[in-house]
């Protein structure tokens, strides 16, 4: 992995997920780490009154984009402070809404990967309220950090599936052929209330061998009636340090209604999430 990009909205949620890849950036090949800050302004917050009756003027937009400056600055030094010697900081000010924003950057950057703070409401966060979006969106992988986790070696990774379309799980053998950035033991789980699987267990176990042949894995199931519950109870007990979502229609991730990504990050509080592109 080369390059990773952060967008920052100085929440102390924000914060820790930078912390987290500063210190991840020990363990992989990270050569630099983007950090976007957005302070994109709507034309209606340029010419309505604010709930303190006051009109955003372009000298109070100009005063926020150097404050913001400062801002960026001083949290470029405490990352520097934290990371490698060797890994480049670069920060970019934009003044587009932050999903285009982060869009542009990609474009620009190519990133390897995205990390963001996960918090699901539990702060003032404007990169929390749209980490789903944000996610759903972006074409390069996400990595949602939940708040107050702390890196670890990433040894265990939790693989939820549904093996109706195993063919997903060969997205997987991109992970440590890609800059050998990621290369755990993996735990494939599908929760599966119905028992769909029984007497087909050879079938699926011969097609995981065949698609994820370049890790350490392993199937298992669940009959738990709840998705989310399960996966995060599996997740707990086993001790893993990572949960993958794979892409596409059939990823647990995806098949989730909008309320339910939000219950799943947000009972989430130990294991970050890296959402497959």
């Amino acid at each position: 992995m080369k390059t990773i990009l952060i967008p920052v909205d100085f929440s102390d949620t924000n914060t820790n997920a930078i912390k987290y890849a500063a210190d991840m950036g020990c363990d992989m090949p990270v050569k630099k780490i983007i950090l976007l800050k957005s302070y994109y302004t709507s034309v209606y917050e340029q010419i309505l009154p604010s709930p303190d009756y006051l009109l955003i003027s372009p000298d109070d937009i100009e005063n926020e984009r150097q404050k913001i400056e400062v801002e960026l600055k001083e949290l470029m030094k405490k990352l520097k402070n934290r990371c490698h010697e060797n890994i480049e900081i670069e920060t970019v000010v934009s003044t587009e809404p932050i999903i285009r924003a982060i869009h542009d950057v990609v474009e620009d950057q190519h990133p390897d990967l995205m990390i963001v703070g996960g918090d699901m409401g539990h702060e003032l966060s404007m990169i929390g309220e749209q980490v789903i979006e944000i996610a759903k969106s972006s074409s390069v992988k996400v990595l949602i950090i939940p708040p107050n986790c702390n890196y670890q070696k990433i040894e265990q990774a939790l693989v939820p599936c549904d093996l109706e379309a195993v063919a997903r799980l060969g997205v997987l053998q991109g992970l440590n052929t890609s800059h050998s950035w990621l290369n755990p033991k993996l735990m494939l789980l599908y929760v599966d209330p119905k028992n769909k699987h029984i007497g087909r267990e050879e079938e699926f176990e011969a097609s995981v061998k065949q698609l994820v042949n370049c890790y350490e894995c392993k199937l298992h199931y669940s009959d738990d009636k709840n998705i989310v519950r399960g996966i995060l109870n599996f997740a707990k007990e086993q001790s893993v340090q990572l949960i993958i979502a794979l892409p596409g229609k059939h990823s647990f991730f995806y098949n989730l209604t909008h309320s339910s990504i939000t219950e799943a990050l947000s009972i989430n509080a130990t294991n970050p999430v890296l959402i497959l592109k």
